[in-house]
């Protein structure tokens, strides 16, 4: 990639970041929170894709 293209690729990040920045802050601010029972029907799914792939590892290696 020449230099010009890495410095029109940096700009357009910086302006992106100042574009978004206070629409995402305003976003967080203004989300509704999770309860415990939230976090836990998000962390099962996670957990047995984890288990899932530890499986697939092990048979992987016998």
């Amino acid at each position: 990639m020449t230099l010009w293209m890495q410095i029109a690729l940096g700009a357009m990040a910086l302006v992106a970041l100042f574009y978004f920045g206070p629409r995402a802050g305003e976003a967080v601010k203004n989300s509704p929170k999770g309860s415990a029972k939230d976090w836990l029907g998000a962390l099962l799914p996670i957990g047995g894709v984890v288990l899932f792939v530890l499986l697939l590892i092990w048979m992987a290696q016998s």
